[in-house]
């Protein structure tokens, strides 16, 4: 047999090849890598897919593996004893102290609301909440407050001849106001026209 084009016959290797186009037989391509690949791409693409899955997942066990590593060290770092400066809280003065007593949850968000001047916004509101109740229906229907701040409690009305009339009782109602407020808040009574 003669020569390495012949097609059907030895290649020159001892191996018979039925194609004459320099590939192998087997579908290789020629290059020697063919027996490693499939003919059906899909089933290279799931493959591929399984190795991919394999890996995640082999990934996630040495992520927990080491997320339960780390916790334990953290476990057995932790001392349980207190510290200097574990205990103490700072006080109003900027001072770091021993906190004493425990102290009632209203005084402790009553003196947060008076050093953060939310104190009178809760004192205006409520007197707007309770409007009709301390100045009588009559009064409510035809003025209504405005603003309370700084001790100043405006009232707006509804025509000037209340207004006159609330000028002559500012007095009454700045008692009033006080008093079911419970603390002297309005030391002043502003009566305006609305327009």
């Amino acid at each position: 047999m003669s020569g390495g084009g012949s097609r059907g016959g030895d290649d020159g290797h001892g191996r018979g090849s039925s194609r004459g186009d320099g590939s192998g037989g087997d579908g290789s391509g020629g290059d020697g890598r063919g027996a490693s690949r499939s003919r059906r791409p899909d089933l290279d693409d799931a493959r591929r897919a399984l190795r991919r899955d394999v890996d995640a997942s082999v990934y996630a066990r040495r992520r927990n593996r080491d997320g339960r590593r780390r916790d334990a060290l953290e476990r057995d770092a932790f001392d349980p004893r207190p510290e200097e400066g574990d205990w103490t809280v700072p006080d109003r003065s900027g001072h770091r102290r021993m906190p004493g007593t425990p102290e009632a949850l209203g005084d402790v968000l009553g003196a947060m609301m008076e050093d953060r001047g939310w104190s009178a916004r809760l004192r205006s509101s409520a007197l707007f909440a309770r409007w009709a109740e301390v100045v009588g229906d009559d009064v409510a229907r035809n003025c209504e407050p405005v603003r309370l701040v700084g001790g100043v409690l405006v009232v707006a009305t509804t025509s000037t001849s209340w207004a006159t009339q609330l000028r002559y009782l500012s007095g009454d109602l700045r008692r009033a106001v006080n008093h079911a407020l419970g603390e002297p808040v309005v030391e002043r009574v502003e009566i305006q026209v609305r327009r």
